[in-house]
């Protein structure tokens, strides 16, 4: 975080003399100036002021992957001394932050002082970035189709490689999302194997007992370090709940997401525990208040979840689950029936849509 507001600051004297040489003279005057934390967001606020009468030229700061500099506290520092310098002094610049959706830095945006300031872009779900993951990847396999490094194998490849169904198939798996596609063209892309080879084992990486390499080896590792956010004694119920999420919707065409209140419902939770249990999966689980879906933002997290192989203590099986499933339904029926008898709403009775998944879940 140390280095944040220096570097900008140098960024911003080298796009200009007269900057350069207001920097120079602030640090003469103030040589620990960039040692402070909010000193060095004061020196890049200084450092843009010129005193003209002009309107000076504006600036975008690109800072990506806010989630990853180390330390949540960290995270939220660099926000409020965002909010601070843009709020007191209204330099000439705009900050374009990306970030995955973490709880402590939406807490953060939703503040009265940054909120004002701010502007939030949600890419996921968007059709631009379904058309930006096809293009992507038509690119990148016709990269490798003509790359020398594998020419000695794509040569004898009969064109158009992969087939316009193969490259759907791939973006629709993706979500939209890149990851998933560049975890798919790194592994294709891998020097000393057949790109053929390897893009098989990619369409049947649904079966983790085929040997060979793991397709998805640098994917599964992100899933598990946010899945690991969680404590360790949320994980039985954690599973639970990404099984309702994952495996409801198997066989059960009108449900199209399973709300939350019909989970607490279901386990027998109380009101709000679900949230609190996925708090830090808000970039793999999408949710708000209690009448609102659960939904998986990743479509390759649910495969990763059912793969033992991949997920091991986070895997969720399916068999295990269902009979669960079964057990707790057929508690939920049974007192629905009894307050069909005795009305009254039951704040911890599943909704109308989360009765009929039971039906469903007790006559499958």
């Amino acid at each position: 975080m140390k280095y944040l507001f220096p570097t900008i600051a140098v960024q911003i004297a080298l796009s200009a003399p007269e900057k350069r040489q207001k920097l120079h003279r602030i640090l003469n005057s103030e040589p620990y100036i960039a040692e402070r934390a909010w000193g060095s967001a004061d020196l890049v606020a200084s450092l843009c002021q010129d005193g003209s009468h002009t309107a000076p030229s504006l600036f975008v700061v690109v800072i990506d992957g806010l989630d990853e500099c180390q330390g949540h506290e960290n995270q939220c520092r660099i926000l409020t001394q965002l909010s601070h310098m843009v709020n007191t002094h209204d330099p000439p610049l705009r900050f374009l932050i990306a970030s995955r959706p973490e709880s402590h830095l939406c807490e953060a945006f939703e503040e009265l002082a940054l909120a004002k300031i701010t502007t939030i872009v949600p890419v996921y779900g968007d059709i631009r970035a379904h058309e930006d993951v096809s293009k992507y990847l038509r690119n990148e396999f016709s990269r490798i189709l003509d790359s020398k490094r594998h020419r000695n194998v794509m040569q004898f490849v009969r064109r158009p490689w992969p087939s316009n169904d193969i490259i759907e198939r791939i973006m629709m798996r993706s979500g939209g999302h890149f990851i998933y596609a560049s975890t798919v063209i790194k592994f294709v892309d891998e020097e000393y194997f057949s790109p053929v080879a390897r893009l098989g084992l990619v369409l049947n990486s649904t079966n983790s007992s085929i040997p060979g390499p793991t397709p998805f080896a640098e994917l599964d590792k992100l899933y598990t370090q946010i899945l690991s956010s969680s404590p360790t004694s949320h994980l039985p119920v954690l599973k639970r709940i990404l099984g309702y999420i994952v495996l409801t919707r198997v066989g059960v065409p009108r449900i199209v997401h399973v709300k939350t209140a019909d989970i607490e419902a279901f386990l027998r939770l109380p009101l709000g525990q679900v949230q609190l249990i996925l708090r830090g999966l808000r970039s793999l689980v999408s949710f708000g208040g209690s009448s609102d879906p659960l939904v998986l933002i990743h479509k390759s997290f649910g495969n990763f979840l059912l793969d033992h192989a991949r997920a091991k203590d986070y895997h969720v099986d399916p068999e295990e689950w269902y009979y669960m499933a079964f057990r707790d339904a057929f508690s939920i029926g049974c007192s629905a029936v009894r307050m069909s008898v005795n009305p009254g709403r039951d704040p911890m009775q599943p909704s109308t849509e989360g009765l009929y998944t039971i039906r469903h879940l007790i006559t499958s």
